[in-house]
């Protein structure tokens, strides 16, 4: 069996006045998706966190705020879900792929990679005419028919592996292969001066600069 479904949270207006808002409610919303690893729910301010973080809090006091959720205790395992709104298992990554047993390798739900039996929620919107945008860390296959620009992103700079230093593509461990970045799907060298978390953020707001005046929702 495929398990093509994914999980969508559908807002639908109970009460409408006129033509207008009508429309207004039947626009396609832009959505901002911001993934952070191994955050517990209440590190954050809005969420009983104290350090102050104005900006988290605005986002979640104008977005939607979930209270009851399913995750996992690792970032891709938690990541092929949040995508797909499948199990991680049936996504492809029933672990992260540095700490697949050897009787885990190559047995289904432990690809590594996500596979071709689901589809990511970047796929579904960027059919339905969303520009679709990634920047930051991937971490759901390396391989080409499992990088972003392959799983319906139209733009993207990803790095692939679980973690590298901030400055530049020195390994997350020693021992590690050097870190792989890519830029719409092809491998590039990182610029002088690069910073990880500066760097990605720039490249997202550059994105969506070159967006703005595009008649078309995204999702980033």
């Amino acid at each position: 069996m495929r398990f093509k479904q994914i999980a969508l949270v559908c807002f639908i207006p109970t009460l409408l006045l006129n033509s207008t808002a009508f429309a207004a409610q039947t626009q396609k919303p832009n959505i901002l998706l911001i993934v952070a690893d191994d955050l517990g729910f209440s590190d954050t301010e809005p969420f009983g966190g104290e350090i102050h973080t104005p900006n988290l809090k605005k986002l979640a006091t104008q977005g939607a705020v979930l209270s009851n959720f399913y995750a996992g205790p690792t970032c891709s395992v938690t990541r092929s879900m949040l995508l797909t709104g499948n199990d991680n298992h049936q996504a492809g990554i029933g672990s992260m792929s540095e700490f697949l047993q050897p009787k885990q390798k190559g047995k289904p739900g432990y690809e590594g990679r996500l596979n071709d039996k689901v589809i990511t929620i970047a796929e579904v919107l960027k059919q339905n005419g969303y520009a679709t945008f990634m920047a930051g860390k991937w971490h759901l296959g390396g391989t080409p028919e499992s990088i972003p620009s392959a799983r319906g992103f139209s733009n993207s700079f990803a790095l692939l592996q679980g973690g590298a230093a901030h400055f530049d593509s020195s390994p997350m461990f020693p021992g590690n292969y050097k870190a792989r970045y890519l830029n719409n799907g092809k491998e590039e060298a990182l610029p002088e001066k690069f910073y990880s978390s500066d760097f990605y953020t720039d490249k997202m707001i550059s994105y969506l600069k070159d967006h703005r005046e595009k008649n078309q929702p995204f999702f980033a």
